[in-house]
């Protein structure tokens, strides 16, 4: 009998091996699940992981801070903490390397959302091949215009193919939050 491999875990990104063909990625960063330059490597090991291993075939991507997938970047981190991380394998800045690697995978991946997917937790679930959310606690948004900033992790390509360019645009720019119903019916 096969047993699968221990899980890889850290304080706030578990990766726990259920079979050797189905893992589960569980994001536990409390009290809002904000992802910073400290989770780059982390992330960075599973989907290195993730890409590499022959018997995977199913990943799900989940979190277990009630309300929140992923909400954003870490912005009050100190900015040399993210510059130290170097590019990733594709040239691009780490968090955009890991997304672009998991997005052309080998395998299919998950994002269960129940809460807030906002900045890199909506780019994450962009990245991955299907999303399911909760209508009663999903929210999805890119905020980034109405700070000031450009989204960085890709929502820019994946959105358009997803829900056309028209709707793209509204919730890029718009930066609004847009709860599981309405995200539903824009696809």
């Amino acid at each position: 009998m096969n047993r699968p491999e221990p899980s890889f875990t850290t304080q706030e990104i578990k990766l726990e091996r259920r079979l050797p063909s189905y893992w589960r990625v569980t994001f536990d960063m409390p009290p809002v699940n904000i992802f910073g330059p400290r989770h780059l490597p982390q992330l960075g090991d599973i989907i290195t992981a993730i890409e590499t291993d022959p018997q995977l075939k199913v990943v799900v991507f989940d979190s277990a801070v009630d309300g929140f997938f992923i909400t954003h970047y870490d912005f009050l981190a100190p900015l040399e903490d993210s510059l130290q991380v170097p590019p990733g394998p594709t040239g691009l800045q780490a968090l955009p390397d890991m997304l672009v690697r998991l997005s052309r995978a080998p395998v299919v991946s998950i994002a269960a959302i129940r809460g807030r997917a906002t900045g890199v937790g909506s780019e994450l679930a962009l990245a991955s091949d299907m999303r399911f959310a909760s209508r009663e606690k999903a929210i999805l948004s890119q905020w980034e215009v109405g700070a000031g900033l450009v989204p960085g992790g890709g929502p820019m390509a994946r959105l358009p193919r997803l829900i056309g360019r028209g709707r793209a645009l509204e919730v890029l720019l718009g930066a609004d939050d847009i709860h599981g119903d309405l995200a539903e019916r824009y696809g």
